[in-house]
């Protein structure tokens, strides 16, 4: 999709979506809008033209992963020129960059938009999967109920006891992601920092563009690391174990 460096993001959405109802002219933008998990009142502004602003970046991609029904974000990165295919690069490129073999299932944000769901299907795409038991002992009967529902989505499998994803490197919509974040947090358990195993820091201060920018370049580096131990063989065990990275800027309003 190599288009004018001319032309706005919000123009290449829009013929984007024009080549792909001339390719399926059987499809709705109700349809298309319940395929990508974009609003069907996006879909139809974006076509008129009269979308205010540019879209958030899960939107785009969402958008283009289900209109080229490309699942791999390194290709899509990759085949996507003009501002969207910039917009992508910015804001995803860090998974390809790493070589992390991360696929973008549109179909996976909406089932995973459950908390019980999403925490079967993160405990279960780990290595060794998830033992049915423990996600009784975690969720209850409750999460024995959502993961039937994975079940018959042919989300997840059984080998013996153990639950297995059947897509194990995943990559959700953030604002899934985020949505799920205080359920995650639960999880971390400040008492028992005399384990060794849990870690916590925060930090703030006031910095320029190129000093935010040398930042976020320690803590990519330091998710990479810390991926490769994760999906190092010799480091693998039976400890389910998370880390979170996160960081923003504090928008104060200071005329208040």
């Amino acid at each position: 999709m190599q288009l004018g460096v001319f032309m706005t993001l919000t123009e290449q959405l829009k013929i984007l979506l024009d080549t792909y109802f001339e390719k399926y002219p059987h499809m709705s933008i109700n349809a298309l809008a319940k395929k990508s998990g974009v609003g069907a009142s996006t879909l139809r502004r974006i076509i008129n033209g009269s979308l205010k602003g540019n879209p958030s970046p899960s939107t785009v991609l969402n958008l283009v992963s289900a209109s080229t029904k490309e699942r791999k974000l390194a290709v899509l990165l990759k085949t996507t020129g003009g501002p969207v295919g910039k917009l992508l690069n910015s804001s995803f490129g860090h998974f390809v960059e790493e070589n992390l073999p991360h696929n973008y299932n549109t179909d996976l944000n909406k089932e995973l938009g459950e908390w019980p769901k999403y925490m079967i299907y993160k405990l279960a795409s780990n290595k060794k999967g998830v033992f049915k038991k423990d996600i009784e002992s975690v969720l209850g009967r409750i999460g024995l109920k959502h993961l039937e529902e994975l079940f018959k989505r042919g989300l997840v499998f059984m080998e013996g006891e153990v639950v297995h994803a059947k897509e194990k490197n995943f990559s959700l919509d953030i604002k899934v992601s985020l949505k799920h974040l205080p359920n995650l947090l639960e999880f971390y358990k400040p008492d028992a920092l005399d384990k060794g195993q849990n870690l916590f820091y925060t930090l703030s201060e006031s910095l320029n563009e190129d000093g935010i920018k040398k930042v976020k370049e320690i803590q990519k580096e330091a998710v990479k690391k810390i991926y490769n131990v994760m999906r190092s063989p010799y480091f693998e065990g039976d400890i389910p174990y998370f880390s979170i990275s996160l960081m923003d800027t504090l928008n104060l309003d200071l005329e208040g």
